[in-house]
């Protein structure tokens, strides 16, 4: 992988640069960690570490035969989920939505939503943001072509039967994430994207972003999002700092805090048995992480001050996200010499 730390074509970026030595991490086991990736062709297209907010690896692997650069925006798939919670944060914080317990019903007339019950109904925001939703979904096996392709997602989403009671069952589900990117630009008047752009994104100096949206403008709340790996670093950066860069707190610390602890465990999918807050997985090591389709990653661990990045397509799919957390707890995690 081509290292591009300290590269003058991308100074642009206003990330401070360091050594892994001088933030208090051994370099041996960051270099293994390199190795074992190429000698095993994992797929990963990107590796990001930053500690004490200074980048200290900042490496690109290929992509069909082309050299990736810091420059490339990288499809971020459900990490993108993580950014719609932190979205749906700052409304609440805002007042533009009351709290936690309201009921997604209230932001669709009753003849919008199809098949309702008095328990499709009760969901709240928590329960999407914790996927108990209850509504009849498979990710990766339901169809979400009809739903994308109509003027709101969401309505079509929500017109699906009830399987569960809300509040009751976890089911992993991208459908959840469009029900509440849809909330947010009820409530705030603005597109996700807008929304971010506004409160996250410009703040944070991020410039370059894609975000795919349903035929009426809705981005869509569980994928489709399009960062630099630099800049994903950057918002990781920002959730550990507890919602704050610089002097502006961007998210609430309090959703921070609620968000990026486990509310529920996860029981299916890809990774089981493992804490799930709202739109934040708790990996076994600790901190808090994001985790997106084929190796899009990242994890935030507070306590090291420590933030990594992974992008890539990093295969088979189904064991992406163990054979990243097998990176960190073998070859990331050692190397840090003190907290």
């Amino acid at each position: 992988m081509k290292d591009y730390l300290g590269d003058t074509a991308f100074s642009e970026d206003p990330w401070a640069e360091s050594s892994p030595e001088s933030e208090g991490m051994d370099p041996a086991p960051l270099l293994n960690g390199l190795e074992d990736i190429e000698s095993r062709g994992l797929g990963v297209h990107s590796l990001l570490v930053v500690r004490n907010g200074r980048s200290v690896l900042d490496r690109y692997g290929v992509e069909e035969g082309r050299q990736l650069t810091p420059a490339d925006l990288r499809l971020l798939h459900s990490t993108t989920k993580t950014m719609t919670s932190m979205l749906v944060g700052i409304a609440i914080g805002e007042g533009k939505i009351p709290s936690l317990k309201t009921r997604a019903a209230e932001y669709f007339e009753a003849g919008e939503v199809e098949d309702r019950s008095p328990a499709k109904d009760i969901i709240t925001l928590e329960d999407l943001l914790t996927m108990r939703s209850g509504l009849d979904y498979s990710e990766g096996v339901t169809d979400n072509s009809k739903a994308f392709a109509s003027e709101c997602a969401a309505r079509v989403i929500l017109s699906r039967p009830m399987v569960a009671e809300p509040g009751t069952r976890w089911n992993y589900s991208t459908a959840d994430s469009q029900i509440l990117a849809e909330i947010v630009r009820l409530a705030t008047g603005k597109t996700p994207l807008e929304y971010a752009t506004e409160r996250i994104l410009t703040p944070l100096g991020i410039r370059e972003v894609q975000w795919s949206a349903d035929r009426g403008g809705t981005n869509v709340g569980g994928s489709r999002l399009y960062l630099r790996p630099r800049d994903l670093a950057r918002f990781g950066w920002m959730l550990l700092s507890g919602g704050r860069s610089g002097d502006e707190q961007l998210v609430p610390e309090a959703w921070i805090e609620s968000a990026t602890r486990q509310h529920v465990l996860a029981t299916t999918g890809y990774v089981v048995d493992e804490g799930y807050g709202y739109h934040c997985w708790m990996p076994s090591f600790g901190g808090f992480a994001t985790r997106g389709y084929m190796g899009q990653n990242m994890y935030v661990l507070p306590e090291l001050r420590l933030v990594v990045v992974f992008t890539g397509l990093v295969k088979p799919s189904e064991t992406a996200d163990t054979t990243l957390d097998r990176l960190m707890s073998t070859f990331i995690l050692p190397a840090v010499r003190s907290a």
